[in-house]
């Protein structure tokens, strides 16, 4: 047998060098050595899906199971990049009577950069999991620029309509009241959950999700749910409540006092017309302990942090002669929407700026990333000082 000299086998496996990646990447995500500019796109495109899960556990009326239709947004491999990307119609969700009504009005579409059922970036997982709970009388989609830049940065994120609570039940005057959804809410999320820990190998996400890092984020209603699944759910690392009620309403019927003991990032306007400053925010700080950060959107309203006001909801609430759980329609549907609240290009650049910041900090280990929660690095986001007042307490 012809031995081969040491010096050559060596050489050649010095020539093969490191694998080169099949998916390579612009930049690198967060990490405990990155930290990417949040307030912009990170270095995935990004996929979504649409998938119904149906909760057998729990029945409606009619015998028939809940049903959780479910957007899945996620990186997705470089070649997705400028492929044409999901667009949502808000008259999607009226009958058609209201559509009919709204002939000859012109209802913008939402635009989104995320490719439908792109090939997931494999290669570059596991990814953490953020779970968006929308508003109340809202729907999954309402606030795109922040999922879809989550998911650029390499989350999956998910987010269902939590039925009874939507926009389809708002526009049909089914709409649920909120003792109701206080109930319902957090247990789509832990179903949610669950079904992300019991994903079938034909599952595209089977295997890529890393369950050990759970953030939990949402508006209004929503924001409420992420403070009572933070509370119940040990799976969850960290929340994001944006515009959120007094805490004190999240935690009824849990046993007192409640200690979420995980970082929590609230998010919320001066300006709320809908859920005053005062009487939510003011009775909440005090109650979280560190690290805990406040983010103000000092002229913002409620709807300043979705992406709602593209459809001037107010103008089309009144065509179709909506009502708005019994409120003034277009004070209900313009907070946040006009000046003196800035405008998305100034307020979304922000509130991802920060929510993303925070979400790389703790779920993906970025210290840089947590160096970035700051007022100075708010004012630069926003393009002046005074659009957003920062409180931090890491």
């Amino acid at each position: 047998m012809r031995l081969v000299p040491l010096y050559v086998l060596l050489g050649a496996l010095s020539a093969c060098g490191p694998a080169t990646p099949a998916d390579p990447l612009p930049f690198e995500p967060a990490s405990a050595t990155a930290a990417p500019d949040p307030a912009k796109p990170g270095p995935f495109p990004v996929g979504v899906r649409t998938v119904t899960y149906e909760d057998t556990g729990r029945r409606k009326p009619d015998g028939s199971p809940r049903l959780l239709v479910t957007e899945i947004w996620y990186p997705a491999t470089q070649a997705t990049r400028g492929q044409p990307g999901v667009s949502y119609d808000v008259r999607s969700v009226f009958t058609e009577a209201q559509v009919a009504a709204l002939s000859g009005v012109e209802v913008p579409l939402l635009e989104t950069a995320a490719v439908r059922d792109a090939p997931l970036a494999t290669e570059h997982g596991p990814f953490p999991l953020i779970v968006f709970a929308h508003g109340q009388g809202a729907v999954r989609w309402q606030s795109t620029y922040y999922t879809v830049t989550l998911a650029s940065h390499g989350y999956v994120v998910i987010s269902t309509d939590h039925e009874g609570g939507t926009l389809y039940d708002l526009v049909r005057g089914n709409l649920q009241n909120v003792a109701v959804g206080l109930e319902t809410r957090p247990v789509d999320v832990r179903y949610l959950l669950n079904r992300m820990e019991r994903l079938k190998p034909e599952d595209p996400l089977y295997g890529h999700l890393d369950l050990g890092h759970i953030g939990v984020t949402g508006h209004s209603f929503g924001a409420l749910t992420s403070f009572r699944v933070g509370a119940e759910d040990p799976r969850v690392k960290a929340i994001v409540p944006q515009a959120p009620t007094d805490v004190n309403l999240a935690w009824l019927g849990l046993p007192q006092p409640v200690k979420l003991n995980m970082p929590v990032m609230v998010q919320a306007a001066h300006r709320d017309q809908t859920l005053e400053w005062d009487s939510n925010i003011v009775p909440t700080w005090p109650l979280l302990e560190r690290p805990r950060w406040l983010v103000d959107l000092v002229q913002g309203g409620h709807f300043t942090f979705s992406d709602l006001c593209a459809f001037d909801l107010a103008s089309i609430a009144e065509r179709v002669s909506l009502d708005v759980m019994g409120a003034d329609v277009r004070k209900v549907l313009e907070d946040g929407c006009a000046a003196p609240a800035p405008p998305a290009s100034v307020a979304q650049p922000v509130i991802n700026h920060f929510g993303v910041a925070f979400f790389n900090a703790h779920l993906r280990g970025s210290e840089g990333s947590k160096a970035l929660l700051t007022q100075e690095r708010g004012d630069a986001v926003a393009g002046a000082p005074g659009v957003v007042a920062v409180t931090a307490d890491p």
